[in-house]
């Protein structure tokens, strides 16, 4: 019989496999463009990852557009997208 702590493990498996999802989509398009262009530094890469991984807490994957936009923005970026392609990282002065 499954109690209450058997399903909370359950849910929090669902949870992590959703935001796993969001990880993949969002960390995909940033790696296309910067094994295409480059990057502006380790720091700066580490950084947006890190705004990424924190945006996506208890978000569903399909919002990994605007998570991936949030984390830039607060990193000092602007992302231009084409279609669902990063295609410029603009730092903001």
């Amino acid at each position: 019989m499954l109690g209450p702590a058997e399903f909370e493990d359950m849910r929090l498996d669902l949870v992590a496999a959703e935001q796993a999802r969001l990880y993949d989509v969002a960390f995909a398009s940033l790696n296309r463009h910067w094994s295409k262009q480059g990057a502006t530094s380790v720091g700066s890469v580490s950084r947006i990852c890190e705004l990424v991984y924190e945006r996506a807490a208890e978000r569903p994957h399909t919002e990994w557009k605007a998570v991936v936009s949030e984390a830039t923005d607060e990193a000092g970026f602007h992302v231009h997208w084409d279609g669902d392609d990063v295609v410029a990282l603009e730092a903001r002065v």
